[in-house]
């Protein structure tokens, strides 16, 4: 039992139909090629143990994917950057030194513990003497 499906990529990008296929690797055989125009052929292959209403089924469920994959793939798109500040946050408070970095804490500018921060003048100015 073969059934081909050709699905329009301006409704289902490439992501999507790979996604789809990938589920359904362990149910039937699947093969991907290029069909005319901007269509993908998705053919269907029953395993062996595969009965004919069950292979209707998987027809059925493998249409209904393609569906839930696009949808899946929306959401991930509206909700990239959210998710991105998330994880930046995540990571950046699961550094050592994050914790003591508060913005409380930010120091001032005329502490110098080291003795760098000395005027050029002070430092390499003209001798007094001359």
């Amino acid at each position: 039992m073969v059934k081909e499906i050709l699905v329009s990529q301006r409704i289902y990008p490439l992501e999507v139909i790979y996604a789809t296929a990938y589920i359904y690797l362990d149910r039937c055989y699947v093969f991907l090629d290029r069909g005319e125009g901007d269509k993908v052929s998705v053919r269907l292959k029953a395993k062996p143990e595969c009965d004919r209403k069950a292979f209707q089924a998987i027809i059925g469920e493998f249409e209904n994917e393609l569906v839930n994959q696009a949808f899946r793939r929306k959401v991930a798109q509206r909700t990239q950057e959210v998710r991105e500040a998330i994880v930046h946050r995540a990571l950046f408070s699961s550094l050592p030194e994050a914790a003591s970095l508060t913005l409380e804490d930010e120091g001032d500018y005329l502490d110098d513990p080291l003795g760098i921060a000395v005027p050029w003048e002070d430092k390499f100015g003209k001798e007094k003497g001359k």
